[in-house]
C-alpha cells in the first residue's frame, strides 16, 4: 500500500515550489509596477472584498495637491492578475473617491478599496501631523531626570 506514497511526496513537494516560483513571479511583477508609480507621485494601496469573496486593491498614486494622478486595480484570483488603469479618476480630488455621494466610473468594490486607500492616506497624514507638534510642542518635552 506505501510502496508508492514517495510518489505522492514528490508531486506534493514539486507542486509546492511550483506555488512559491508563480507568487514570487506575482509579487516581482507587482512590486515592480508600485516602484514605477512612485515616481508619478505618492502611492496609497486600498483594499476590497475577502479571501472567499474576490479581493480588489485599488491603487492610487497622488499628488502633494491632493490631487489624483492616476488609479490602477488589481483584481483576480490567480498570479496571472495584473494592475490594470482606471480611467475617469486622474485630475479628482481625493475627496471624491471617498465621498459616496460623487459619482465615479467604478463598480461598489472598487469604489470600497479606493476609499479604503483613502482612509488609510489621512490616517497617515494625522499621525505625522501629531508626531510634528509633539516635537515642536515645548510642554512635549520631558526634562532629564537627575540620578543622585
Amino acid at each position: 500500500m506505501f510502496e508508492n506514497a514517495w510518489v505522492l511526496v514528490v508531486g506534493l513537494a514539486l507542486t509546492w515550489f511550483l506555488q512559491l516560483g508563480l507568487t514570487a513571479w506575482q509579487m516581482k511583477r507587482y512590486y515592480g509596477r508600485i516602484a514605477a508609480l512612485r515616481r508619478e507621485g505618492t502611492v496609497w494601496v486600498g483594499l476590497a472584498g475577502s479571501a472567499w469573496r474576490r479581493r480588489v486593491y485599488a491603487v492610487v498614486v497622488v499628488s502633494p495637491e491632493h490631487k489624483v494622478v492616476r488609479v490602477e486595480q488589481l483584481s483576480g484570483w490567480t498570479v496571472l492578475a495584473t494592475l490594470k488603469e482606471v480611467p475617469g479618476l486622474a485630475g479628482r480630488s481625493i475627496d471624491d473617491l471617498a465621498d459616496d455621494n460623487v459619482s465615479l466610473p467604478v463598480n461598489n468594490k472598487l469604489r470600497a478599496a479606493l476609499k479604503n486607500a483613502v482612509e488609510l492616506m489621512r490616517a497617515h497624514e494625522l499621525k505625522q501631523k501629531q508626531k510634528a507638534e509633539a516635537s515642536t510642542d515645548p510642554s512635549a518635552l520631558v526634562a532629564p531626570s537627575s540620578m543622585g
